[in-house]
């Protein structure tokens, strides 16, 4: 679960929370709201490369091995829910 923190109170603390989204993502909130999230520098490396593979593609755009892995779970997927309608 993300730390959800006023800017305000961010800001009066900062060294505390600087050290803390080092270990988890804070959320900030403005008037009530999130705002922002503050992330390790690490992390957010990882989140902005293309080599994270958290990330969306567009149709045609997913690499030849992640599609084969999908394509074949899928297939195992749709065994099991034939195989069990048949049951």
């Amino acid at each position: 679960m993300t730390k959800s923190i006023s800017i305000t109170e961010f800001m009066r603390d900062f060294g505390k929370y600087h050290d803390e989204a080092r270990q988890h993502p804070i959320t900030l909130t403005k008037h009530g709201r999130p705002s922002v999230v503050v992330v390790a520098a690490d992390l957010y490396e990882r989140m902005a490369s293309n080599n994270d593979p958290r990330r969306t593609y567009a149709a045609g755009e997913m690499p030849e091995e992640l599609s084969d892995m999908f394509l074949m779970q899928l297939d195992a997927d749709s065994a099991d829910f034939e195989g069990a309608e048949n049951d």
